[in-house]
């Protein structure tokens, strides 16, 4: 049995060239968000935004290596992708900013915490805005993780046209399960600010971000899963 995927998506097509150039204009959506500093003063600021910039790179660049990684296994290009990749580009160019706005609250924040400088509270954002600003969040990573779940579910009714072989159906179904079971913590989250938001907002608050650490539990999980069914195959 080869463990190694074959490469059905060697020559980029139109949908994924545009998809892109989609993630590139989101980034240029993000640089041109930073003002150019007119004095040291400013440039101390500016330290800040690139740090958070920093920060919303990271999950862009996994999203989009997701993206890529997807289209180069399977090389899939119907209507129903069609559908699932518009999606997913309107979600990211949508969540970028919030993404952004979250990181730089938070740098912003800890720094405050640490050096004692300006407090973001009453200048970037009230307290009780906090809260939101998680769902608003929230909503944005559960479209995501529920798109790529729905991506791998497609490739999979797709095994026999794809031929894919037995290494290559198993991690696409942990894939699938992966994300599907990724959209759980989002959910939570929601849900835990939507319940606790109107008694305390603080709770809510960072109690809802916390929460993202069950990212962590549901790898683990999956990857047990995963060494499970493979070692179950060996023996067969």
């Amino acid at each position: 049995m080869k463990s190694v995927f074959k490469i059905r998506g060697e020559n980029p097509t139109r949908l994924e060239n545009f998809s892109d150039a989609v993630f590139a204009f989101s980034i240029t959506l993000l640089m041109i968000s930073l003002e150019v500093p007119k004095n040291f003063t400013q440039i101390l600021e500016l330290s800040d935004e690139l740090i958070a910039f920093a920060v919303t790179i990271i999950p862009l660049f996994i999203i989009w290596q997701q993206h890529r990684l997807f289209f180069r296994r399977y090389g899939l290009d119907d209507n129903k992708i069609l559908i699932l990749n518009t999606a997913l580009l309107f979600i990211v160019l949508i969540f970028i900013f919030p993404l952004k706005f979250l990181s730089l609250f938070l740098v912003r924040f800890y720094s405050s915490l640490v050096f004692g400088t300006q407090t973001v509270f009453g200048t970037m954002i009230n307290g009780e805005q906090v809260p939101m600003l998680m769902i608003y969040y929230g909503m944005g990573a559960l479209g995501l993780v529920f798109i790529f779940s729905r991506f791998y579910k497609h490739a999979l009714s797709k095994k026999d046209e794809l031929e894919l072989n037995t290494y290559e159906v198993r991690y696409t179904e942990y894939y699938k399960r992966l994300f599907t079971h990724l959209c759980f913590v989002p959910i939570f989250s929601i849900v835990f600010v939507l319940a606790i938001m109107f008694f305390n907002i603080t709770i809510a608050s960072i109690g809802s971000g916390m929460l993202y650490a069950l990212t962590g539990v549901v790898f683990i999980l999956n990857q047990r899963w995963l060494k499970k069914i493979t070692s179950a195959e060996i023996k067969r």
